[in-house]
């Protein structure tokens, strides 16, 4: 009985351990077989960690190499604060762009980011293991503007007095150099500082984004037709001194009184009157399709995010009245620059640029990858005709619309705009007020062009922006490093003297 009994005990035991014995090898069998990927990737999360590596922000530079945007550890830092700022724009937690600069060319200052895999210790710490796989991050690369930083100071505080003297809404400028299409300065005013983005709402970059109506600057379309067909002569009388004219029973009139004008005084007294009879002169198709050679009504291609088209509607939908607003600029949108880059075509002899705001870029070992070069759009005038308009716009300066803005020893090109504020559809007693102009007249190498939003006291283009366009000249024309002729010398010394 009791070696039958034991014999039971041990056939149990050895049951119980074949038993144990298949359930440890199907077990085995499971986990190196059918589960051998998933504790594959727990065993290598336990002893492994992916991470992201992502490249150094590149650097935003101005014409002269000069630091404008920069990253310090983890914080992005613009070394001009408010200077430039809607230009540069700002980037957001996330290390993205979200304006100006920073968000267009956000993918060449990103690079683009890589990993690598490292060893994990039982306490999780992290180190390099030769073996692991990992990624290469594509570097950032630097970016040099064609902003000239001390021009870009410039415009914005003489913007800024002026607004603050005429207790205007806000200002615009432009600086361009006319032979290159290369952009000095491009300022709003009031400016945002990228450094205290979160504290400040008004990011528009304004000569880009901000369509307005450029009133008596636009006079430049009919102009240029009636120079190069030889419509009129110079001392022709155009307008006979009554200052008005009825269209479709509604009375338009100039700013000013004045006598008779002959074609070259309409132009430096800026006669609506006068431009509308110039207009007819010219007609429609043509009128249009010179503002649209000019560029209005197109993008000028500018690299910068929101740039708006502007409108010109169709000769078809013109009336009368319509027509004759349109000479003096009013029915008719753009914005800053692309007016600029009309008057830029004329101080060039006639030949339009495409305008230019990338100079270089450069690599994060130093490289150069990329160097501008100016680039043409089309002929607008024969430099012959080009240069009959801008003795007609040198003129103005002298002894027109906008000799506020005159400069001893310097000749400047020039035209004043003014125009009403359009709000849905209804014009309001508000004005913008703008000036074009550029210098020297006879070799340009500064072009400007700025704009006033709704002045208090004055509201003609010559009379709100002539002094600030003046204090402009003044100290563009003493800046070193232009190589400007010795009458451009004199006219800065003049001003150092008296200053």
């Amino acid at each position: 009985m009791d070696k039958e009994v034991h014999l039971g005990r041990l056939g149990l035991v050895i049951v119980l351990c074949v038993g144990l014995e298949v359930f440890l090898v199907m077990r085995l069998a499971e986990l190196q077989i059918f589960e051998y990927s998933r504790y594959k990737l727990r065993v290598k999360d336990q002893a492994q960690a992916q991470v992201k590596v992502i490249p150094r922000r590149g650097k935003i530079y101005d014409c002269y190499h000069r630091l404008l945007a920069t990253t310090i550890g983890n914080k992005r830092v613009y070394s001009l604060d408010n200077v430039g700022g809607n230009l540069l724009g700002f980037i957001g937690k996330d290390g993205v762009g979200l304006e100006g600069c920073e968000y267009e060319f956000d993918p060449l200052l990103s690079g683009k980011p890589g990993w690598m895999t490292l060893g994990k210790t039982p306490r999780g710490h992290l180190y390099p293991y030769p073996g692991y796989s990992s990624k290469k991050i594509e570097p950032s690369k630097d970016i040099v503007l064609t902003i000239d930083a001390d021009i870009q100071s410039i415009v914005e505080s003489a913007l800024l007095n002026r607004i603050t003297e005429l207790n205007a809404k806000k200002g615009s400028g432009v600086v361009i150099n006319p032979k290159t299409g290369e952009i000095l300065a491009i300022a709003t005013v009031p400016s945002g500082n990228p450094n205290k983005w979160r504290e400040y709402k008004g990011w528009r970059n304004v000569p880009v984004q901000d369509e307005f109506e450029p009133g008596s600057t636009f006079k430049i379309v009919p102009l240029s037709v009636v120079v190069e067909d030889s419509l009129v002569a110079l001392t022709d009388t155009i307008e006979d001194g009554s200052c008005e004219i009825i269209i479709k029973g509604k009375k338009i009139h100039d700013a000013k009184r004045h006598g008779a004008l002959t074609f070259a005084e309409s132009v430096w007294k800026s006669s609506n009157v006068a431009f509308i009879k110039l207009g007819n002169l010219v007609g429609r198709q043509k009128f249009y399709n010179r503002a649209v050679l000019f560029g209005f009504s197109m993008p000028t291609g500018i690299e910068l995010p929101g740039e708006t088209r502007g409108n010109l509607s169709l000769p078809s939908n013109w009336d009368e009245l319509r027509f004759a607003n349109l000479s003096f600029g009013q029915g008719v949108t753009c914005n800053l620059l692309q007016l600029a880059f009309a008057y830029q075509s004329i101080a060039n002899k006639g030949e339009l640029l495409r305008p230019i705001i990338i100079k270089e870029i450069i690599s994060s070992d130093g490289k150069l990858l990329y160097e501008s070069s100016p680039k043409k759009v089309r002929n607008i005038l024969s430099p012959p005709k080009a240069q009959e308009v801008i003795s007609l716009l040198c003129g103005v300066i002298e002894k027109g619309s906008g000799m506020l803005a005159k400069v001893p020893g310097i000749k400047i090109a020039g035209k004043t705009g003014t125009a009403n504020k359009c709000v849905n559809g209804v014009y309001i007693s508000s004005y913008i007020s703008s000036f074009v102009c550029f210098f020297p007249a006879d070799e340009p190498m500064f072009l400007v062009a700025c704009t006033i939003d709704e002045p208090k006291g004055v509201y003609l283009g010559g009379e709100v922006c002539g002094p600030m366009m003046r204090d402009i000249i003044q100290k563009l024309i003493c800046l070193k490093p232009y190589n400007v002729k010795d009458s451009t010398y004199n006219a800065c010394n003049e001003f150092v003297s008296a200053n």
